[in-house]
């Protein structure tokens, strides 16, 4: 079965805010919030106006009050919210619209509310060991200090993979499966967001488009070959790609 939850909206918001429990927590209630706007707002319009004005009025809407809420949820807490990172969190808005707009959900807010649960919580128990692991904290109380703790599970690598389990963990609890989702929606603004190395020998303009077209490449190559994987159904499609992604930001991280 597809899907009621915005599968894409969390995976990005997994991505940039899961190195921490608080991020993760408050980018999921964000999350809920912008996929229940956009269902709304579908709901609200589609019988008085046209279909391209009813999905022009559902993306600017949802992703201009995701932006908005964003911007005053992290400044809330305390956390930075810089203009590359606003700018993404715009693009969770829009993802959680498309989801909307493609997906006949009918206003069935329970079950967006009951499938964006699990995601939302196996989000935060990832996040949370993230930040153990990374600064031996959990929602910014510290606990301990060890040898094993690494700032690099903070990265974005740790990001992509959390992001991967965390809809996989999801789709097998509630027997679902991530179809018909679009992972260049989130690799393409990440590769260029975050690339996951840097030929500063080309110049910064050539290093720059170089570094993007190699990972782009290599991550349509991955796509394309998962395409023939024999991956379990939790896994395949958008949670098998994160992961992938993941690891792919892993090996190139090392040159």
């Amino acid at each position: 079965m597809k899907v009621k939850y915005p599968a894409e909206a969390f995976a990005l918001s997994l991505i940039l805010s899961s190195g921490t429990m608080k991020g993760a927590f408050l980018s999921g209630v964000l999350v809920l919030l912008a996929v229940v706007l956009a269902e709304f707002l579908k709901n609200l319009l589609e019988d008085g106006i046209p279909l391209w004005s009813l999905r022009l009025c559902v993306y600017v809407g949802t992703g201009g009050i995701c932006g908005a809420a964003f911007y005053l949820g992290f400044a809330a807490v305390g956390e930075e919210l810089w203009a590359g990172l606003w700018l993404m969190t715009v693009l969770i808005g829009l993802l959680s619209a498309r989801h909307v707009l493609k997906s006949s959900l009918e206003a069935d807010y329970d079950g967006i509310f009951w499938e964006s649960a699990f995601v939302w919580g196996m989000g935060i128990l990832l996040a949370a060991a993230r930040e153990l692991l990374a600064e031996g904290e959990i929602f910014g109380y510290p606990l301990f200090q060890a040898s094993f703790q690494s700032k690099s599970f903070g990265d974005v690598i740790f990001g992509f993979l959390a992001a991967g389990l965390a809809l996989a963990f999801a789709n097998a609890v509630l027997k679902k499966k991530c179809t018909d989702t679009q992972s260049w929606y989130l690799a393409v603004p990440m590769i260029v967001f975050a690339r996951p190395f840097e030929m500063v020998s080309f110049g910064s303009v050539i290093g720059a488009v170089w570094t993007i077209g190699v990972s782009l490449a290599l991550f349509f190559s991955i796509k394309k070959t998962l395409k023939f994987s024999r991956t379990g159904p939790a896994y395949r499609g958008l949670p098998a790609e994160m992961l992938s992604l993941g690891f792919l930001y892993m090996i190139l991280s090392i040159y």
